[in-house]
C-alpha cells in the first residue's frame, strides 16, 4: 500500500516540492526586481560612492551611518545579498524538483551565476569610481538575470498548477514574441547609454566623466522605444484576436499600459532636464516591463495561449 512521502524522506532524498519550486523563483524575482529599482535610487541621488567599505559600509559596523547616500546604497547592497541568496537556492532546489525540465533548471541555474558575479563585478564598479561603462555593465547583468529569472517563475508557476508548458513551438508566434524580447533588450541597453551620458553620474563625492554623447545617446534610444512599441503592440493585437481571455493576452495589455507609461515619463524627463524622481521610475517600470515581455513571450512559445 503506498503511503505518503514524509519530509523526512524528502530531505534526505534531496527532493524538493514543486510548491517549493514556485515560491523560491517568485521570491528571488521579487528580489531582484528590487535590487534593479533600488539601484537606479542609488545612482539618481548620486549614492554611489555613499559606502568607503567593502562588503560592509563603513568599518566596524554592519549599519550604516554617515549619511542618507550611505543608507540608499547599502540597502541596495543587502538586497542584493538577499537576491543572491535566493536565486543560488533556487537553483539548487530546480535541480531536485521533480517534473522540472533540465533545461529550467539550468536557466535557474544561470540566473544564479549572473546574480553571485554582481558582488565582484559591483565591487569593481566602486573601485574604478562609477566610471559609467562599470555602471551600465551592473546594470545590464541584473536586467538579464531578471529576465532569465522571469522565465524560470513562469515555468515554475504553470508546473505547481499542474500544467507544465509545452516545449517551444517553432512557430510564427514563437518567432514574434522572441523578436519582442531582443526588442525591449535592446531597448534597456539604450537607455543604459542615455543615462552614461546624462546628468547623473552617481555620486557627489568626485568629478565623474560620462560615456558618450547625450543626444545622439537619446536619439538611438527613442527609436528604439518606438521599434520595441510596434513589435509588442503587433503581438498584443494577435494576443488579442486568437487568444483573449488568456494570460498572455492580459499580460500583453499590462505591457502596452507600461510601455505608454515609459515613453510618457521618458518624454517629459527629457524635456524638463531628467528630475531624479522620474529617472528612478523609469528605470522600476524598465524591470517591470522586461519581466511582463519575457513572461508574454514564454506563454506564447510554449503554446499557452488555448
Amino acid at each position: 500500500m503506498a503511503t505518503a512521502e514524509s519530509p523526512l524522506t524528502r530531505v534526505r532524498s534531496r527532493v524538493v516540492s514543486v510548491r517549493t519550486f514556485q515560491v523560491a523563483a517568485v521570491v528571488t524575482l521579487a528580489l531582484l526586481w528590487l535590487v534593479i529599482a533600488t539601484g537606479g535610487l542609488v545612482r539618481v541621488t548620486a549614492s554611489g560612492l555613499g559606502c568607503p567599505n567593502w562588503p560592509t559600509c563603513e568599518a566596524g559596523t554592519l549599519v550604516p551611518s554617515a549619511s542618507h547616500h550611505a543608507v540608499i546604497e547599502y540597502t541596495n547592497r543587502v538586497l542584493s545579498g538577499l537576491a543572491m541568496v535566493a536565486a543560488v537556492v533556487t537553483a539548487w532546489i530546480g535541480f531536485r524538483t521533480p517534473g522540472l525540465s533540465r533545461a529550467v533548471a539550468w536557466g535557474a541555474f544561470a540566473a544564479a551565476a549572473g546574480t553571485v558575479a554582481q558582488a565582484p563585478l559591483g565591487a569593481v564598479t566602486v573601485a574604478v569610481d562609477l566610471h559609467p561603462l562599470a555602471v551600465m555593465s551592473h546594470f545590464l547583468l541584473a536586467l538579464a538575470v531578471t529576465a532569465a529569472a522571469a522565465w524560470v517563475t513562469v515555468h515554475g508557476i504553470a508546473l505547481a498548477r499542474g500544467r507544465p508548458l509545452a516545449p517551444i513551438e517553432r512557430s510564427k508566434p514563437a518567432l514574434f514574441a522572441g523578436l519582442a524580447v531582443a526588442a525591449v533588450l535592446v531597448l534597456i541597453t539604450t537607455g543604459a547609454f542615455v543615462t552614461a551620458a546624462g546628468p547623473h553620474p552617481g555620486s557627489t563625492d568626485k568629478v565623474i566623466e560620462r560615456f558618450g554623447n547625450f543626444s545622439d545617446a537619446a536619439y538611438v534610444h527613442v527609436r528604439a522605444a518606438v521599434t520595441f512599441a510596434i513589435i509588442f503592440a503587433g503581438l498584443a493585437v494577435w494576443l488579442w484576436r486568437t487568444a483573449r481571455g488568456t494570460l498572455a493576452q492580459r499580460l500583453s495589455l499590462a505591457g502596452v499600459a507600461l510601455t505608454l507609461c515609459q515613453i510618457a515619463i521618458g518624454e517629459y524627463q527629457y524635456r524638463n532636464g531628467l528630475p531624479w524622481g522620474l529617472v528612478a521610475v523609469h528605470v522600476a517600470i524598465a524591470g517591470t516591463l522586461v519581466i511582463t515581455v519575457v513572461s508574454v513571450a514564454t506563454l506564447v512559445a510554449h503554446r499557452r495561449i488555448r
